[in-house]
Formats: structure tokens, sequence, C-alpha cells
């Protein structure tokens, strides 16, 4: 059987009661599946518009051992619509926390949330200096990194929020020159996006994070889609405190 990347959720909620509140943030960019049959596919939708989901949260899954955090906390940073921690929440019993600089996107998550009976937290709050120390199981950075002007002061603060022994999950994007792998490319603006700032060669990264105090680094997946600039690639990572 072909494995599924569609988040699916159980709600109590009648489908013309969630279908109304699902049109509220349309269009949608993403496609969720709910018990009563509604989906975020029938709705108005955007242009990409994923129907895997859960891709990147299912390619850590294979490596990180959810199954020994099991009700543990974790902290979703740019969590976007909030799918890769309540999927986490519905899975594994995991306390999600999610942040994001997105009011759209917090609204969004806290509706998933509430639409699937999930007791998570998502706020606005800063991906560099967002603290609660020593509290979460499991940090997910998926997809924020690059879009920080101090990507390192970033990582210090995930250390710190980790538990003794916890997980971080990171996705980014580097950039590795064939004859120099210390270069990093200053990507600010690239694509006239002015959210985008760093690509970090893959060494680098690593060797960041090692300095923070991370150890068992395990790269999981990189790819090079070919939207990237030359030398760039999407970079999936696991590390423990």
């Amino acid at each position: 059987m072909k494995e599924s990347f569609v988040l699916s959720l159980t709600t109590d909620l009648s489908p013309e009661a969630l279908t109304e509140k699902l049109r509220a943030y349309e269009p949608w960019g993403h496609r969720f599946d709910f018990s009563n049959g509604v989906s975020t596919k029938d709705l108005v939708k955007r242009t990409p518009f994923s129907d895997t989901t859960l891709l990147k949260i299912k390619t850590i899954e294979r490596s990180l051992p959810f199954d020994d955090v099991r009700g543990g906390n974790v902290l979703d940073i740019g969590c976007n619509s909030g799918h890769n921690s309540i999927y986490l929440a519905s899975k594994f019993a995991m306390q999600p926390t999610g942040i994001d600089v997105s009011p759209r996107h917090i609204e969004v998550s806290n509706l998933l949330s509430e639409a699937a009976g999930i007791d998570g937290t998502y706020e606005l709050g800063n991906a560099e200096t967002y603290c609660r120390e020593e509290h979460f199981d499991v940090v997910l950075h998926l997809g924020t990194l690059y879009h920080l002007a101090n990507p390192l002061l970033s990582l210090q603060t995930t250390f710190k929020n980790l538990k003794k022994g916890g997980y971080l999950a990171l996705e980014t994007q580097v950039y590795d020159h064939p004859k120099d792998k210390n270069i990093c490319y200053f990507m600010h603006m690239h694509n006239n996006d002015s959210t985008n700032y760093w690509a970090l060669s893959t060494p680098v990264l690593k060797q960041c994070l090692q300095l923070i105090g991370f150890h068992d680094i395990q790269e999981l997946l990189k790819v090079s889609p070919k939207i990237l600039e030359k030398h760039m690639s999407r970079i999936i990572l696991v590390a423990r405190k």
C-alpha cells in the first residue's frame, strides 16, 4: 500500500460547522482530511497545493524514536498550520506548542488543533528568542532557519529549550560550494523575498551544532530541487542534546 502523507484528523464537529470554519481561511495550501468527510482539497486552494503535508515529519519519524518520548512536549518552530506537531499529538500523545510570526498561521493551527480535540498551544513567537529552558523533549525546526537573520542564535536557544537527551529535527537550505566547504551564502532578498537570509554549508551547519553542544547528528535527506540556486540543497538533520 502506498504511504499517505495527508494529515487525517478525527473531529466531533459536523461537516457544516467545520466547513464554515475552514472557509474563513481560504485559500488552503495543504490538504487536511477529517473523519466527518470534510477535506481542504474540496475548498478554495492555493497554487501550489500540497497533498504531501506530512512528508517532512514522516521522513524524520523513520529515524527519531518518538515512542521513547510519547506523551512528552514538542516545540514546533515556524509551525505554519501546525500540521507536524498536531500529527505527533494525534499519534504519540505529545503536548504541542507552536510558534510563528504569522497571525494567520497561529489562527489556523489553533483551529485545526481544536477541531481535532487536541490541547495544543500555538502563539506568536520569535524563532531566535522564544525560550522555555529544558521544557521540550523534541524541537521541530523545519523550513525556518534560512529565514532568520541570526540562525546560530536560534540554534543556541533551541538547545536551551530541550531537555537533556531531547531531540532536534532540523530542515533548512544549505549551500555547498564544491571548492570550499566553509563558504556560506547570504541569500537576503533572493527571489525578492525579504525573509531569506542565510544558507549555511552542510559542514558549517554540523560543526555549529557540535559547538553548541549537540551530538549524534544524523543527515537524513539532502535533495537539490531545480528551482534552487546552483550548489543549493534542502537538508533534513536530527541531533540530540
